[in-house]
């Protein structure tokens, strides 16, 4: 007795478009790093920033980024891969612009006056 595969309910076009847009988001990711090393001698400048400042801004980049593809996977099973692809994405996308819009390298604390 031999097992069969049942045929995908999914059309090629449809296969086509989902592996488009997830080579499109590891496009994104690497590109985003990329970004972040070649800006690193204006960061350093514009923010005066120091050398080990400057190795965590690509380290904490690259912790976040490992820590939160194994969360994610899991997430994933619980409430569906779309949801957690989109999800993911959009808050990349909003914290990739609030690191671009950043004015500083240190958290600023409300309760202490400057």
């Amino acid at each position: 007795m031999t097992a069969t595969i049942p045929h995908s309910a999914t059309s090629p076009v449809m296969r086509y478009t989902t592996l488009a847009i997830c080579c499109s988001s590891v496009l994104v990711a690497s590109l985003d790093n990329t970004i972040v090393n070649v800006a690193l001698p204006s960061i350093a400048r514009d923010l005066d920033a120091s050398l080990s400042t400057l190795q965590w801004t690509v380290d904490a980049y690259l912790l976040v980024l490992a820590s939160l593809l194994m969360f994610s996977g899991s997430i994933a099973d619980r409430f569906g891969r779309k949801r957690t692809f989109a999800t993911g994405l959009v808050i990349f996308t909003v914290g990739s612009a609030m690191c671009g819009m950043s004015t500083s390298l240190h958290l600023s604390n409300p309760s202490k006056s400057v």
